[in-house]
């Protein structure tokens, strides 16, 4: 009872602080992107950004299974998404710089917008058909070019806990890229912050990263499987189970 009672008490903080740290470390990436257009002193702005939302809202974030990717090679991250933590966790302990897609609108938000587009995250515009696709070749042209993506392909937060389906096209992306596909497994966010409410429990989380999973030895035809593959892993890792891409 007491602990809840503090929970609550210290979410209007937690909440302020969200925003504080916003505004400081947006406006920061904003200065610093005149002098590095490759994105990397953005993307150490993002991740310090994310450490002290974690940091404000006592979460103890680890992160497992950073010896199977490696620097230089772009990878599309698929993660489960629970909680409004994902985010920040990723940003905070995924071991190397990536980009995000996020819808158009988000991108013209004050600090947080003006870092996305700086920063060279994805717009995706969805006010028609023919935008969407435009939006996102240049998705697939900036993953084949280099650029790792983190995505969850769920879409949207689960409401129960649960593992949702997985929606296509994150994959598509990928096999077009020909990039590998990294599962990653997020384990404590849901607990700390479920959707339902705006009051962040402090708690420890788990971010752990499969085994790459080689998109060439698919086509859209295999795409289904592909798909269940991805999902299988980041199910059992969720289950507590070794995290494998086999």
């Amino acid at each position: 009872m007491l602990k809840t009672l503090l929970v609550y008490l210290w979410a209007p903080f937690a909440n302020l602080l969200w925003y504080t740290h916003t505004v400081v470390m947006g406006s920061l990436s904003l200065l610093l992107w005149p002098f590095d257009r490759t994105g990397a002193l953005q993307f150490w702005c993002a991740r310090w950004w994310c450490r002290l939302i974690a940091w404000s809202i006592f979460a103890r974030i680890r992160v497992h299974g950073v010896e199977r990717v490696r620097a230089g090679q772009p990878y599309v991250y698929m993660a489960n998404h629970s909680s409004l933590i994902d985010t920040p966790a990723l940003f905070a302990y995924l071991p190397y710089p990536f980009r995000i897609m996020a819808k158009r609108e988000l991108f013209f938000v004050p600090f947080m917008g003006w870092h996305l587009w700086t920063a060279g995250h994805f717009p995706i515009d969805r006010r028609d058909r023919r935008k969407t696709v435009r939006s996102l070749r240049r998705v697939i042209d900036g993953v084949r070019g280099g650029k790792s993506l983190a995505v969850f392909p769920e879409g949207t937060r689960t409401r129960d806990g649960r593992l949702q389906e997985f929606k296509p096209g994150p994959f598509k992306i990928a096999l077009r890229a020909g990039v590998p596909i990294v599962p990653v497994t997020i384990r404590g966010t849901f607990r700390l912050l479920p959707s339902t409410t705006l009051a962040p429990r402090p708690g420890r989380i788990e971010v752990i990263l499969g085994e790459p999973i080689e998109t060439r030895d698919y086509d859209e035809t295999r795409l289904p499987e592909l798909i269940e593959r991805t999902k299988e892993v980041i199910r059992r890792t969720l289950a507590g189970t070794s995290p494998t891409g086999a």
